[in-house]
């Protein structure tokens, strides 16, 4: 494979009737951060533009990163975000062990990270986190959980259920957004769980990205919007059936989907189904209304942040996220207008935003380097946020949103 490829086909249902409704140009992979030694040296960029599938109503990228650029060294780690480990812990009480029968019965993680979420299975059953970034291995074993690196592919789920026999659960949380190509994912997932076995997964939801504007979702490593129309195709193409739905509020929000070869579905599935097409995510004309709106956002925050600067005020960035560099780039903020990133994940620190090459820092700085204003590029956990630096604010520091709206806290 090239660095890149340009589909022409839906991931979902192989259909050729696309349409751009969102071009965010040629931006490098927003979890390329930069060692200052890199900083003078060309960075590869590629093209980022959101298609829609008239056929599935699928909202997805065709310009496809060869994945071994993107997530072979990844900075992302899920234990350094509290809400996302408070997440995972009520997943696995709630949802996991309740589909456990024996300490025997083995539950698999497709793309399991550092392995929080199976931390809170492995007493109960047997695990193993499936992942292809190799820089994980040693913190999920840390974590009690066992590492197999690899990318999942129907191919992989052979391999699995020779060494380790049938899953009683298969979970993937955020993974689907990334995974190309996906059918054949879902394949190896219908391979890998036994007859009475489960399949959960979370993604994050198509009608969040376009009712609240939240275009920083989109990035290379974020193939796919998924509504559960698309769904539902996708998973009934690998002979499983659709039998439950939550709506979750992680990255916005999530669906949380159970699949299974044989359970009857409940009434979530076709309620959900009906939100959906009320919401427009059917229709193409929502999504270009969708971009339309990711422009307002654009100029309105792109004047509040130049009449600021103007003013002399000191503004910084909350949080180094990947998202956040697909809004740096497309708006074009560097450090001229922030000083610097905060981010908890250690793995950051000391490294520069991708693109733009903001200076990333612990967030410790902001006490000794206190800004006037705090643009929140990590918005998917503001109510956390504010709470955790209520200090900050009760001194006068004020925090700006972009999504859904242009506000300042």
């Amino acid at each position: 494979m090239n660095d890149y490829i340009h589909k022409t086909t839906c991931r979902v249902c192989e259909g050729t009737d696309l349409v751009k409704v969102l071009d965010l140009g040629s931006t490098p992979p927003a979890n390329a951060y930069l060692k200052e030694e890199d900083l003078e040296k060309s960075e590869q960029a590629f093209p980022l533009a959101l298609y829609y599938c008239r056929t599935c109503s699928l909202a997805q990228l065709l310009d496809v990163v060869d994945p071994e650029i993107l997530f072979k060294n990844y900075h992302f780690l899920t234990g350094a975000s509290t809400p996302s480990i408070e997440h995972f812990k009520k997943y696995a009480e709630e949802v996991i062990k309740p589909l456990i029968s024996s300490k025997d019965d083995l539950v698999i993680d497709i793309g399991g990270n550092d392995g929080v979420l199976l931390s809170f299975v492995k007493d109960y059953a047997r695990v193993l986190n499936v992942d292809p970034a190799d820089n994980l291995a040693p913190i999920s074993e840390g974590n009690g959980v066992p590492f197999y690196p690899a990318f999942f592919t129907s191919q992989t789920a052979d391999d699995l259920i020779e060494k380790y026999g049938q899953a009683k659960v298969v979970v993937a949380n955020n993974v689907f957004a990334h995974t190309d190509p996906l059918r054949d994912v879902f394949k190896g997932v219908a391979k890998l769980i036994d007859e009475d076995g489960v399949f959960v997964f979370e993604v994050h939801w198509q009608k969040h990205l376009i009712e609240e504007g939240a275009f920083d979702q989109i990035y290379h490593e974020h193939l796919c919007f998924h509504s559960l129309h698309a769904l539902k195709h996708l998973v009934e193409s690998a002979g499983m059936n659709i039998f439950d739905v939550e709506i979750v509020p992680m990255q916005g929000k999530s669906l949380r989907v159970f699949a299974s070869k044989n359970r009857t579905p409940s009434i979530n599935v076709e309620r959900i189904l009906t939100e959906e097409r009320e919401a427009g995510l059917t229709d193409e004309a929502t999504h270009h209304a969708f971009a339309e709106k990711v422009e307002q956002n654009k100029q309105k925050l792109l004047a509040l942040l130049a009449e600021l600067k103007s003013a002399g005020k000191k503004i910084v960035g909350y949080g180094a996220p990947a998202k956040g560099n697909t809004l740096l780039n497309y708006y074009g903020i560097g450090p001229d207008v922030l000083d610097y990133l905060t981010d908890t994940t250690t793995l950051k620190q000391g490294l520069y935003s991708p693109g733009m090459h903001i200076p990333i820092v612990s967030p410790e700085k902001l006490l000794t380097d206190t800004p006037d204003y705090i643009f929140l590029l990590a918005w998917n956990f503001k109510d956390a946020i504010l709470e955790k630096e209520k200090v900050l604010r009760e001194n006068g520091v004020k925090f700006i949103v972009t999504v859904p709206r242009v506000e300042i806290l």
